[in-house]
């Protein structure tokens, strides 16, 4: 009879680690050195912060997206650099790995020279993506941000989820 009650406290346990980290907007990679923060709306689906590089990637609720392939996402990765001078070369290729994707165009009416936004066409659908690049030390820090482009889309949920990108790169900055 012990164990059946085990499994149950087990199952209790792990429904409700699933609830907190739910809710969870604080995150910190490379032990520490990168600290950022998210809406508490946002659901972490891979974390990876052990190692070179790491990462966090977060699905962004959609109603409009719902039930498709198409999903909003928001990825925080770190690599380690040898040294602060291999930033540059760290963004430059990161822009080419952007470049060589399938559908890509510059977004030309970005005004903000500090964000490379582009479009890219995954499956059927043209996305909206924005790449933000930070140093912290020693470690290069890509926030990148994309989102369907679809017709149904409320202007202020992409309005919404722009600002609530912006904020995660602001949070990198404290």
């Amino acid at each position: 009879m012990r164990l059946p009650i085990l499994s149950a406290l087990l199952l209790s346990a792990l429904f409700a680690s699933a609830a907190v980290a739910q809710g969870r907007t604080d995150y910190t990679l490379n032990e520490g050195q990168v600290h950022f923060r998210v809406p508490a709306g946002w659901s972490a689906v891979m974390e990876k912060t052990e190692g070179d590089p790491q990462a966090v990637a977060f699905q962004v609720p959609d109603e409009t997206a719902q039930g498709s392939e198409d999903s909003a996402t928001v990825v925080v990765k770190t690599r380690r650099l040898k040294a602060p001078a291999a930033f540059a070369a760290f963004v430059q290729d990161e822009h080419a790995r952007a470049e060589s994707q399938g559908g890509y165009a510059k977004d030309a009416s970005n005004r903000n020279d500090s964000l490379h936004q582009y479009f890219v066409v995954r499956g059927k659908t043209r996305y909206l993506v924005r790449d933000s690049y930070f140093l912290s030390g020693e470690t290069a820090v890509e926030v990148r941000c994309q989102r369907p482009l679809l017709d149904a889309t409320p202007a202020a949920w992409n309005a919404q989820f722009d600002s609530a990108c912006d904020g995660v790169t602001a949070s990198l900055k404290k």
